[in-house]
């Protein structure tokens, strides 16, 4: 499920615990460059342009990690619209990846499925069929689209820096 970032970061400043309470964690966060008014709107949770071009504005796509069935033990990321992370991205693969969560510990795994580009955690590319285990605040790229892995307090600063004004930089002339 897509949120819009700036609805949820103005909810999150206003009531924080409201947040914390009605949103699934983690979430992965994407910088996604804005696509034209003019296209289509697409029926799909998120309609990605090239992630790795980081030209132009970006808009960010909040999406919670969440089980369609209760019974499933993992979450599916990838093409297929039977996914319960769907990215419509040419470089991610039908069924991508998935994510684990190990139930003593609550530690969060990510396993890549055997994709045509790979799966990367921290820019390092992982073996398929491995459980790779993500920290609050994990860099991740399935194929060319860039995502973070964000619990909640992670989520919490990734907002207040994202709202922030850049600092001053002095500089001097002459």
């Amino acid at each position: 499920m897509a949120l819009r970032f700036s609805m949820l970061a103005s909810q999150l400043l206003a009531d924080r615990e409201v947040v914390l309470r009605s949103v699934s964690w983690p979430v992965l966060v994407w910088e996604s460059p804005v696509q034209p008014r003019d296209s289509q709107v697409s029926p799909f949770p998120v309609t990605p342009a090239r992630a790795s071009s980081r030209q132009g504005p970006l808009e960010w796509h909040v999406l919670e990690l969440r089980k369609r069935l209760p019974q499933q033990e993992e979450l599916k990321l990838g093409r297929s619209l039977d996914s319960d992370v769907v990215l419509e991205e040419a470089t991610v693969s039908r069924t991508h990846a998935f994510f684990r969560r190990e139930p003593h510990t609550g530690m969060w795994h990510v396993v890549d499925a055997g994709s045509h580009n790979g799966t990367f955690v921290g820019g390092v590319l992982i073996v398929p069929g491995r459980p790779m285990p993500l920290f609050d605040c994990s860099l991740l790229r399935f194929g060319g689209v860039e995502m973070s892995f964000l619990q909640a307090s992670a989520f919490e600063q990734y907002v207040r820096t994202r709202l922030s004004p850049p600092p001053l930089r002095l500089t001097h002339v002459g």
